[in-house]
């Protein structure tokens, strides 16, 4: 009797144990699952502006550099930044790169024009 029950508790922790280890492996490679992300808040594409200064601001997750018009910029801690960019007349076209630690790339291109 005490054999069998000895059996069970080995056999719970031992499904413990690796449920934990599933989920922190899974966990910890989401990063390599789902790669680089972008997604600019503005300015939004195809838009016109009558001004030449434009704000660009967004955020970047799973990303090791990120690059406006091949220029590296910040991140905070939640993967959120705003560059400040001065644009010529008429057609301007802002490109945002982020490379994660594996080697992907992901382009980001907002075309723009100010008037």
């Amino acid at each position: 009797m005490m054999g069998r029950n000895s059996f069970f508790i080995k056999l719970f922790i031992g499904l413990c144990v690796s449920v934990c280890l599933f989920f922190y492996f899974f966990h910890q490679s989401r990063a390599f699952l789902l790669g680089p992300q972008i997604a600019v808040r503005s300015p939004e594409n195809g838009e016109t502006l009558s001004k030449s200064i434009v704000f660009v601001n967004g955020s970047a997750v799973n990303t090791d550099s990120l690059l406006l018009n091949d220029r590296p910029i910040i991140t905070d801690s939640f993967g959120n930044f705003e560059e400040q960019l001065i644009l010529t007349k008429g057609y301007n076209i802002i490109e945002l790169t982020a490379k994660d630690k594996f080697g992907r790339k992901v382009n980001k291109k907002i075309e723009i024009v100010n008037k």
